[in-house]
């Protein structure tokens, strides 16, 4: 026979697991690309909806070295809240503290801010713009290399240039929007695609599509030229 212990145990264990999911809901992570030089995942909108401290985290295959390029494609549908946001941190693997943070609210605002947190020196926001502050006209841009540091851009220019942060390795990614359990919603719809290139990204295909890009829109110039001279 089962004990009052046993099932006043089991009751417990059944209500924190509830709690979480109904905390995270059912945040999902598909279309994942692997390579040799790269690696890819889109997450869908709910991760946006996870309370902090229970984020949806993405761990990469393997630890990323120094030398990488990561491109954040915010495609999220953002409900009509001045504090709806995303967070997203790109981590280092356990049991380093060291992180980098972006904030990309709704279009309300437009807020945003990009800080780094380490050991010797805490959190900083390293940028931070309360109204205008990131677009989707192109991708989120967070970049580290030897000798240059961290780059980051805000999907219409550069913000953080060449800060050196003493090397980065890439561990995981998580995902975020609420800072407190009761907060309403962020998102209701949408996606949100990572696309990392790290190593010697020359050996990965997508290393090639900025130049297949430029050659093709150089060639349709060309042929619009010709034609219409001819005419």
């Amino acid at each position: 026979m089962i004990g009052p212990v046993q099932l006043g145990l089991t009751a417990v264990v059944f209500l924190i697991i509830y709690s979480m999911m109904s905390i995270n809901g059912q945040s999902t992570v598909h279309d994942v690309i692997k390579t040799r030089n790269s690696e890819r995942f889109v997450v869908d909108y709910d991760a946006s909806n996870n309370y902090r401290r229970y984020p949806l985290i993405y761990s990469f295959s393997k630890p990323i070295p120094t030398n990488w390029q990561l491109t954040i494609q915010n495609n999220l549908s953002y409900l009509d809240l001045e504090n709806a946001k995303t967070v997203v941190k790109i981590q280092e693997p356990p049991p380093s503290e060291k992180f980098i943070e972006l904030a990309m609210f709704s279009e309300k605002t437009g807020k945003f801010w990009a800080a780094v947190n380490t050991k010797e020196s805490g959190y900083i926001k390293v940028y931070e713009q309360d109204r205008d502050g990131w677009s989707r006209d192109q991708p989120i841009f967070v970049a580290h290399a030897n000798n240059q540091g961290l780059t980051i851009t805000n999907g219409k220019r550069i913000i953080v240039d060449k800060l050196s942060v003493n090397d980065f390795i890439v561990g995981s990614v998580s995902i975020y929007g609420k800072d407190e359990v009761n907060d309403a919603n962020n998102t209701n719809g949408g996606t949100v695609s990572f696309n990392i290139l790290f190593g010697n990204p020359a050996e990965s295909p997508l290393y090639y599509m900025p130049l297949i890009t430029i050659i093709a829109i150089g060639a349709i110039v060309l042929v619009l030229i010709i034609r219409k001279k001819r005419d």
